[in-house]
């Protein structure tokens, strides 16, 4: 009832990844989004559709973020905020870069790419 009322006052048809503070949100709202980057850096996600999971900024491919894990990458993303279904809907992977990837770049990106073959989206929704 609580949580409901609280997806509806703040969260509207977003996720709580894509939702920022607003200078009219109550203190109450305030302190749950200065906590939010620490809880999502601190919980591991379970892909399903891959629909609400950060494809860099969540953890659900290893202990950490990708945003962690591969930060030479992250750096040069054009989009850091895409969700995993976004970017593993197309072959090759829907990621662009700002720069090219050469030298260190391009082992962190084989690696990344080696381990996402491994990963299957499916029909169920993504939990914690």
């Amino acid at each position: 009832c609580q949580a409901q009322l609280l997806r509806n006052k703040y969260l509207h048809s977003k996720t709580l990844a894509q939702v920022t503070v607003r200078p009219n949100d109550s203190p109450f709202w305030k302190g749950l989004m200065r906590v939010k980057e620490t809880l999502f850096h601190r919980v591991k996600f379970i892909v399903g559709d891959g629909t609400t999971r950060r494809f860099w900024e969540d953890t659900w491919l290893g202990d950490a973020p990708l945003a962690l894990q591969y930060p030479s990458l992250y750096h040069i993303a054009q989009r850091k905020e895409d969700y995993v279904a976004a970017v593993m809907q197309m072959v090759p992977l829907n990621i662009q870069f700002r720069r090219s990837l050469v030298g260190e770049r391009w082992n962190s990106w084989l690696h990344l790419v080696r381990r996402l073959m491994d990963v299957q989206l499916s029909d169920q929704g993504d939990t914690l």
